[in-house]
């Protein structure tokens, strides 16, 4: 398995919108098409394809919050069909590599849905820990970078 990120552009928009996740995982993020509507309003909001080879796996959104500077993984999903490979350790370790390397940053954030346990899960996992605020009703997850091990 080699995981890359391609950035989403008129080439491969089709496809990122294609990408669905399991129907009761439907309340936990939002569709691939509402992200990318997004991130043309929000212009700091980056949308990436997650590729295994040439085939789109996976799609993430990110960026630096304009407000505070704060480096953030918005969205992160892999296509309901392909879910238990583990393309989403490996899609999320190369977001996280894109952001060190692209804001040299020593912190990631994200928040997640609380009942979504699978995320939640692959996020603790990956060294995510929680900080006890909340952005609406989901739990604020950063990764210290100093800490981060990609094993």
């Amino acid at each position: 398995m080699t995981v890359t990120l391609k950035e989403i552009t008129i080439e491969n928009f089709i496809d990122a919108m294609k990408l669905e996740v399991k129907e009761d995982q439907t309340n936990f993020v939002a569709s691939n098409a509402a992200s990318i509507a997004q991130s043309k309003f929000h212009t700091f909001l980056e949308c990436y394809g997650i590729y295994d080879e040439e085939k789109m796996i996976g799609f993430s959104a990110f960026g630096k919050n304009p407000a505070d500077e704060t480096i953030w993984i918005v969205r992160h999903m892999v296509d309901k069909n392909l879910q238990g490979k583990g393309y989403g350790k490996s899609g999320l370790k190369a977001v996280i590599e894109f952001l060190k390397n692209k804001y040299s940053c020593s912190e990631i954030y994200l928040d997640v849905v609380e009942e979504n346990e699978i995320a939640t899960n692959l996020y603790v996992k990956t060294g995510f820990k929680a900080t006890g605020n909340k952005n609406g009703n989901s739990p604020i997850y950063k990764l210290d970078l100093a800490e981060y091990s990609e094993d």
